[in-house]
């Protein structure tokens, strides 16, 4: 199933030539923050730290054979690319510096204001940070979701 960043990519922006880089942004804070591979603030357990990373690992791995799939199927010329970072937005603005690249695509998930305020919004740091023109793509469900109320 397509995004709608990629939906519209490809039915509006994409040319022949086009390299495209999916980008899978990792936090691994959130595995070195969890509760379960430390019992007190001094001390840890090794093996149930190196099991959540390893987890961690398939996960990822799994996500970017799925993206190599979606590339392949739409017949793209692109490449899966992971990249880890402290937040997802500045992930994105690591690969774009590392790739060259000319445009971002992103999906937009459309949290409510107060959500946003509070924790953020990846397109939104990227909109504000990126050295590149970015285009920020509304999921399918939230324009539905929007003409319903």
């Amino acid at each position: 199933m397509y995004s709608s960043s990629s939906v519209f990519y490809l039915g509006n922006i994409r040319k022949e030539n086009d390299k495209v880089y999916l980008i899978h942004t990792v936090e691994i804070n959130s595995v070195l923050h969890s509760t379960q591979w430390y019992s007190s603030p001094y001390s840890f357990d090794k093996e149930m730290l190196l099991n959540l990373l390893e987890e961690e690992k398939k996960k990822i791995r799994h996500k970017l054979e799925a993206f190599a799939v979606l590339l392949k199927e739409a017949g793209i010329d692109g490449t899966v690319k992971s990249i880890h970072a402290e937040t997802p937005g500045e992930g994105v603005l690591k690969a774009v510096e590392e790739i060259g690249a000319s445009l971002v695509v992103l999906g937009c998930r459309g949290m409510g204001k107060l959500r946003r305020t509070f924790m953020g919004s990846v397109s939104d740091y990227v909109l504000h940070h990126a050295p590149v023109p970015v285009l920020i793509c509304r999921h399918h469900e939230d324009e539905q979701h929007k003409h319903h109320k």
